[in-house]
């Protein structure tokens, strides 16, 4: 996969969990058609980046908490 896929992936998560449709990790994995581990790897970079994302378990989907600037 390349550094611009990887990209577009991210852009489409960020844009998933903003738009509150995610799902659980394997409704969201299968969404972007991608892995579970890889949407939990991408979160893990998101967060690295100073983005606050949890899971809500009442309403089954990932969650910004804080907006923050990514770059």
């Amino acid at each position: 996969m390349s550094f611009e896929d990887q990209t577009v992936r991210i852009e489409n998560l960020i844009s998933l969990i903003g738009s509150t449709k995610t799902g659980i990790a394997d409704e969201l994995a299968e969404r972007l058609g991608v892995s579970r581990r890889t949407i939990f790897n991408d979160l893990e970079y998101l967060r690295g980046r100073g983005l606050k994302i949890v899971f809500s378990p009442t309403d089954k989907r990932f969650i910004i908490e804080k907006k923050t600037t990514i770059f």
